[in-house]
């Protein structure tokens, strides 16, 4: 679903309403927020965090985990410390970082979130429920719109033409 459209910014926020995050501490957690974009002419905003899920660490069981990770509340209501699932709250949303090797062996996977202030991974429900900023390329709408026109988006070649 597509909320808060800004077309001074030229972005929008999505939220997918049917992420489920009741299930977070199943080791095949896939969850692919953004998968739908392709080719599409959007972009994830540098704007939103990383919230990463931290599944299966089966080497932490000697040692705690780092202090920024949120152990996972599991499906039963209780917090599990044999689960070994936590959440992470990062920093920007980093499209072409690379990541370093995560401590704990963890299996490991990241969707964007609009952060706010004070939000940390034990904050993953919420996180999820507010989506994440898309932002746009207008090409040249500002002159089409200057000169009388209408800029829109062409679906079948995601571009913007002047109407």
């Amino acid at each position: 679903q597509i909320f808060d459209i800004s077309y001074e910014d030229n972005s929008f926020r999505v939220i997918k309403p049917d992420i489920s995050y009741g299930g977070i501490c199943d080791s095949e957690l896939n969850i692919n927020a953004s998968s739908d974009l392709g080719l599409t002419p959007f972009r994830i905003s540098a704007t939103n965090q990383e919230l990463f899920f931290l599944n299966n660490c089966t080497e932490l069981r000697s040692q705690p985990p780092p202090p920024a990770w949120a152990p996972v509340n599991c499906s039963d209501g209780f917090t599990l410390p044999t689960s070994n699932s936590f959440t992470w709250l990062a920093g920007a949303y980093k499209p072409n970082d690379h990541w370093s090797p995560v401590p704990g062996g963890c299996r490991v996977s990241m969707m964007p979130v609009l952060g706010y202030e004070g939000a940390s991974g034990a904050d993953y429900g919420r996180l999820m429920q507010s989506g994440f900023l898309l932002e746009y390329m207008v090409g040249d709408c500002k002159a089409c719109e200057e000169s009388g026109g209408l800029c829109l988006i062409n679906t079948t070649y995601d571009i913007f033409e002047c109407h």
